[in-house]
C-alpha cells in the first residue's frame, strides 16, 4: 500500500472519511457504495439524456456542469439523503412510493430539466428496464435524441450556464 495515502487516511476527520467513502466527487451526491447500503420502498433510475453528445460537442466541463445541475435538481426535490450517482450519467433516487418519485421527477422534467429519462419500480433491476422503455418511447416521440445525435432540448453552449 502507498504510505503517503495511508498517512493521509490517518489525518482525515470522520466527516472527510465519510465524504471520501460515500460521496460522488463530481456532483456531491451520495455514490453507488452508499446506495448499496440503503433500503427503500421504491427506486427511480434517472438518466441524463445526451451526455456523450455534450461531452463530444462542448467538452467534458459542459457535460460535468449538466450532471451537477441534474444532481442539484434531484436533491432540491428529494433531499440529499435520497439521491445517488450510480454510474456516469445515471442517478438512483429512493423514496416511499413509486407515485411519490414519479410526481417529483415529472415536476423536475417539466419545470427545470427536460433532458432526462427515468424508470421507477420497487427494485433497481425493474427500474432500469423501465428506464430503457422510456428512453425508446421518448426517442420515438422526438423529445430524446438517439445516442450521439443533437438533443432537441439543447440550442447551443450558451444555454450551459
Amino acid at each position: 500500500m502507498n504510505k503517503f495515502l495511508l498517512d493521509r487516511l490517518h489525518d482525515m476527520s470522520e466527516a472527510e472519511l465519510y465524504d471520501a467513502l460515500y460521496k460522488d466527487h463530481l456532483t456531491g451526491v451520495l455514490n453507488r457504495r452508499a446506495f448499496s447500503a440503503v433500503g427503500f420502498q421504491a427506486v427511480a433510475v434517472v438518466d441524463m439524456d445526451s451526455l456523450k453528445y455534450l461531452n463530444d460537442t462542448y467538452g467534458h466541463r459542459i457535460g460535468d456542469r449538466y450532471l451537477r445541475r441534474l444532481a442539484k435538481e434531484l436533491v432540491r426535490v428529494f433531499g440529499d439523503a435520497h439521491v445517488f450517482r450510480i454510474a456516469g450519467d445515471e442517478f438512483a433516487v429512493v423514496g416511499p412510493s413509486r407515485a411519490y418519485l414519479i410526481r417529483g421527477l415529472v415536476k423536475i422534467r417539466e419545470e427545470r430539466f427536460e433532458g432526462m429519462s427515468f424508470g421507477v419500480a420497487c427494485n433497481l433491476t425493474k427500474a432500469d428496464k423501465l428506464l430503457g422503455l422510456e428512453k425508446r418511447h421518448r426517442e420515438a416521440a422526438g423529445v430524446r435524441a438517439a445516442r450521439g445525435e443533437v438533443p432537441p432540448w439543447i440550442d447551443g453552449a450558451e444555454k450551459f450556464g
